[in-house]
Order: C-alpha cells, then sequence, then structure tokens
C-alpha cells in the first residue's frame, strides 16, 4: 500500500525531532496535540487503529492510537496527545525524518514515514497542513 501513493483528504506534516523519533532520546510514542492535530481529530477522546507505512516501501504496520486529553483534570490548561503503540516504522524513524498524519478518502487514518531523501521529502518548521 505505501508504494502506491495514500489519497489524504485531510492531512498535516512536520519533520521529527530527536524526541519523537530516538527511542535513545525518549520513549514517548506520542506526539503534542497542536490545533493542527487538533483539527483532525477533535476534542472528543478516541482509539482507533492506525496504518503505518514508510514512503517508497511495501510495508504498513497497525498500530492502536489514542487521541486524548493529557490534562482533562485541570479546568484552564489544555494538552492533547496522540499517542500511538510501538511499531516497525516509527522505529525506523531518525531525527528530520517526516511524518503525515491524516485521514485517507474513505476516513481511515494513516501515518507516512517520508525519510530524509526520498521523495517528496521538505523538512518543515512545526506542523504544517496539507491540502489535497
Amino acid at each position: 500500500m505505501s508504494i502506491r501513493p495514500i489519497n489524504f483528504r485531510a492531512s498535516c506534516v512536520k519533520t521529527l525531532s530527536a524526541v519523537e523519533a530516538e527511542p535513545t532520546k525518549s520513549n514517548q510514542h506520542e506526539f503534542n496535540g497542536v490545533a493542527q492535530l487538533k483539527n483532525l481529530f477533535g476534542s472528543e477522546k478516541t482509539h482507533m487503529t492506525v496504518s503505518f507505512s514508510t514512503r517508497g516501501l511495501d510495508d504498513i504496520c497497525l498500530s492502536g492510537m489514542t487521541w486524548y486529553e493529557a490534562r482533562e483534570s485541570h479546568a484552564t490548561r489544555s494538552e492533547y496527545r496522540f499517542y500511538f503503540q510501538s511499531n516497525a516504522v516509527m522505529e525506523r524513524a531518525r531525527e528530520g525524518d517526516n511524518i503525515i498524519i491524516g485521514f485517507d478518502l474513505s476516513n481511515n487514518i494513516h501515518c507516512e514515514l517520508i525519510t530524509q531523501g526520498a521523495s517528496g521529502y521538505t523538512a518543515t518548521t512545526g506542523w504544517v497542513v496539507q491540502t489535497p
């Protein structure tokens, strides 16, 4: 599936930091829920199965994901998180690679890793909304 392009109806992309990508730096398995991700997932706690893939490779890992409010007990502070289970695709991720998170035309969620030097790779600063 990842050899063929994923047609996203809504997505955002980010260049990964060392803390987000490398287990030796952190073993968080999560991304901070910035406004761009909140626009995708809303404010309700959500559990979904996600297809993780690497652009240009024929690898797909299905992994559980939870979108949640980490500070729901704080009335004045909000902090959303995108938590995912460990998987082979994210184990290959390195600082400087890109991750695209989004919904396809059938409303399935995908996380596509784009390694540095791969076709379509462009470094970003923070999360960037992609338009189809």
